[in-house]
């Protein structure tokens, strides 16, 4: 019997696929009438390519091919809800998402042709053990969508076409599929009549635009379910069951539009055909961020018409673009399109001043991060982090910074201080990152600085020696503790020896940059031995040794003072 059944073809254009109600003109571009099957084997040939089973994502070509019997019916199946343990569940709405299908309310599945819920049934499934069935009425809803993992969000999809194998078919007319896109009827196929047993029925149209399917099964309900309770359904009219469920590929019901923040995207979101020349049709657009505009209509190819929009988004993001036509002779046509706006691109540049600098001196590091997407630029806001590869650097704070703006239109900036504990060969690297806002992109920028080791000058401010001490003034580019001694050097006069002794000697710490004013006071007899010397003429200089030094160099300085005065 089942061998005999799916050897009958049918192609003829549409025999038994009834046009769109007569009330409506808008439909949807199909690409030509569609061609009815009465064969499963014959539909999923005419599908073309192989059986995709639930691979991820839309494949691009063959068709899925829906068992359900792979689902338990002990209330383990994720999801379900059980109605006659062990018998009959109501499967998760997301189910056959894997094969790219999802499913309406109130549709049940059982192990034993729903004997348990109506002893006046019993459905023989084509593929053993499961069939399903509509409870609380004889109507079910199947939706297209991308086929993913189940539980995932439902993506909408389009089909070219689908297929159901009935059980039990007793009156011609009486189980159908109706196939829409959004509220727009495309096409309907009766069952063949084959009581007792499994019958086909299918469509499928040139392009893919079927979103989702409305199946009538019979003209009496199975059974009815308030939650708690299962009891058989009147027994008047003709319950009819399903089993297998075959549909070309799933495609995207668009495919996305790329766009970027702030600047505006024109796009191609939807197409239609109109059947009554003539007639006031409006096309509206809802962005998915809060804007609503009227689309353009113009004409398209085939006697189509195509609806383009124009719109900039504020804000990065995923965003559907539902359109809605409408010519006030029957139910809207509706379409989404997924636009996926990418942020702003943007250019960070880092300078650093001073540059070269003394180790453990400091330098102010500059980002200036600039808008270069190139329409209505903007000034980006955000965090600015800093890094360096180079030992022993450092950046005041966390080394990050909040940008501000500038005086430039779309440019940004802002600055921390960097210093380096250690003498690296030459230069320093400094990094600075900017991490993005809601509207621009992530950049990067590099800087080198140059380093040296720290440098200090040592003068006297007299060469006149007085009794409260000597006057130096020290400069250094770097901090640094600086170490000063003095020697007070006579040579050989006469019947005098040359002598030398120490004068005296401090420490001190002085600030980058900053002259200090240091006074050494004479050791106690220096100035006594000193005057002696003078007196007998014989020469008297000083000699000045400053050694400064900081966490990575040491440097020393000798300064020498000659002919002094004593005051």
């Amino acid at each position: 019997m089942r061998r005999a059944i799916w050897g009958l073809v049918a192609v003829a254009a549409v025999f038994g696929a009834a046009a769109p109600t007569a009330q409506a003109s808008l439909s949807v571009p199909t690409g030509g009438p569609p061609v009815t099957f009465t064969s499963l084997s014959a539909f999923e040939a005419a599908a073309g390519g192989a059986d995709n089973g639930t691979l991820v994502g839309e494949q691009g070509s063959g068709f899925r091919h829906v068992r359900w019997d792979d689902i338990r019916l002990d209330g383990s199946d994720p999801g379900s809800a059980v109605i006659d343990p062990g018998l009959v569940v109501a499967p998760a709405p997301s189910r056959l998402q894997p094969w790219g299908l999802s499913l309406g309310p109130d549709i049940a599945v059982a192990g034993d042709g729903f004997r348990s819920v109506n002893s006046n049934v019993h459905f023989t499934p084509f593929s053993q053990p499961n069939s399903w069935a509509p409870f609380n009425s004889n109507v079910a809803e199947l939706n297209v969508v991308a086929p993913d993992g189940q539980g995932s969000t439902p993506v909408p999809a389009l089909t070219r076409g689908l297929g159901v194998v009935f059980l039990d078919v007793g009156v011609a007319g009486t189980t159908e599929i109706q196939y829409y896109n959004g509220e727009i009827l495309l096409g309907q196929v009766f069952a063949p009549v084959s009581s007792g047993g499994p019958s086909f029925a299918g469509l499928l149209f040139p392009n893919p635009v079927v979103t989702r399917v409305v199946v009538t099964l019979g003209t009496g309900r199975i059974f009815d379910f308030d939650g708690r309770t299962a009891a058989a359904g009147p027994f008047t009219g003709d319950p009819v069951a399903g089993d297998d469920v075959a549909l070309a590929e799933p495609t995207p019901a668009r495919a996305p539009v790329t766009a970027t923040a702030g600047v505006p995207v024109t796009a191609v979101l939807d197409s239609f055909t109109e059947s009554s020349p003539g007639s006031f049709v409006e096309a509206v657009i809802d962005w998915g961020d809060g804007a609503r505009t009227a689309g353009t209509i113009a004409p398209g190819s085939g006697g189509a018409f195509v609806i383009t929009g124009n719109h900039a988004y504020a804000r990065t993001g995923s965003y559907t673009a539902k359109v809605t036509v409408e010519d006030f002779q029957g139910p809207p046509q509706t379409s989404q399109t997924d636009i996926a706006v990418g942020a702003r691109a943007t250019s960070t540049s880092v300078t650093c001043s001073p540059s070269p600098v003394a180790v453990t001196a400091a330098s102010a590091c500059t980002a200036t991060v600039s808008d270069v997407a190139g329409a209505q630029r903007n000034a980006p806001t955000g965090l600015v982090s800093f890094t360096s590869p180079t030992l022993g650097a450092a950046f005041a704070g966390a080394g990050s910074c909040l940008l501000g703006p500038s005086a430039t239109s779309g440019v940004a900036m802002c600055t921390v201080r960097f210093t380096l504990g250690e003498l690296p060969p030459s230069h320093a690297r400094v990094f600075a990152g900017y991490g993005g806002d809601a509207v621009h992109a992530a950049s990067s920028g590099t800087a080198t600085i140059g380093v040296h080791p720290q440098r200090c000058r040592l003068q006297t401010l007299s060469r006149r020696l007085r009794p409260a001490g000597l006057g130096v003034l020290v400069t250094c580019d770097a901090r640094a503790n600086v170490q000063i001694t003095v020697q007070a050097l006579a040579p050989r006069k006469g019947r005098f020896r040359a002598f030398q002794f120490q004068f005296g000697r401090l420490g001190v710490p002085v600030t980058a940059g900053r002259p200090t004013v240091l006074v050494l006071k004479p050791a106690p007899g220096v100035l006594r031995a000193l005057r002696a010397a003078l007196r007998r003429h014989q020469p008297v200089s000083l000699k000045l040794t400053m050694t400064a030094s900081s966490h990575a160099t040491q440097r020393t300085t000798t300064t020498r003072v000659a002919a002094i005065r004593l005051s």
